[in-house]
């Protein structure tokens, strides 16, 4: 089940329960208002409606969590299929500490994505790609292709040295090295910090390979569309 923010509730029962709630439809990826007809409750805990797409008329199961009273819990809004759309990825606030501009390019075509305004979600990410590149090799570069330039970031970045600080903090002498001298003295916040430690690690060293690797399988496989105008024969 997915939560729903209170935010898409466009409009309620006299109950306050949902009536209509607006989001990009799981079933036809466009954005469209979803109707509930009643709300059943069920074990006083919960109220279960199928809402129905105004675009394709398919239906997406809402649950609302309920106060001891009966009444609707905030923030207890859920639904199953997940809504279209994607999230923020993960570590946004890095993307944001390095480039503002590239951070909001990023935010804009995240919102055309999720009102599947395809053409202009993909100008908005290529542009995203090229100012990144800019960003990390600098001004000078600007007027190279954009291949041209993520050719040269793997030159110029210095992809190792997320390695090279690991091995200084694991190092005898190093800040995690030193704590085992006496491992009966580790503490919690030791252990928290060294096991986000090794899941950046495997970000770094498997995931983020592995999920390159199925997304090169993916694209190498995907159908490519006909050009508008050019017709098959």
């Amino acid at each position: 089940m997915k939560p729903v923010e209170d935010r898409f509730v466009q409009t309620r029962f006299s109950n306050t329960f949902p009536r209509t709630v607006e989001l990009l439809c799981p079933h036809c990826d466009r954005p469209a208002i979803l109707e509930a007809s009643s709300w059943q409750e069920h074990g006083q805990q919960v109220a279960a409606s199928e809402l129905a797409c105004s675009r394709c008329e398919g239906t997406v199961l809402f649950v609302q969590l309920l106060q001891p009273d009966g009444s609707r819990k905030p923030d207890g809004l859920y639904c199953h299929p997940a809504p279209g759309g994607r999230e923020p990825m993960t570590g946004q606030a890095h993307l944001r500490a390095l480039s503002g501009p590239l951070a909001r390019t990023y935010d804009s075509a995240l919102k055309l994505y999720n009102h599947a305004e395809w053409g202009a979600s993909a100008l908005m990410l290529r542009h995203l790609i090229a100012g990144l590149t800019v960003q990390l090799l600098g001004d000078e570069q600007r007027d190279q292709s954009l291949p041209q330039r993520l050719d040269a970031l793997a030159r110029q970045l210095d992809l190792s040295r997320p390695l090279q600080d690991v091995a200084e903090l694991m190092a005898p002498t190093g800040t995690f090295g030193r704590q085992f001298e006496d491992e009966a003295a580790i503490e919690r916040m030791t252990v928290d910090l060294m096991l986000e430690l090794a899941e950046q690690l495997i970000a770094y060293l498997v995931v983020m390979p592995g999920t390159m690797d199925d997304l090169k399988r993916r694209i190498a496989t995907a159908p490519v569309p006909l050009r508008r105008g050019s017709g098959a024969a």
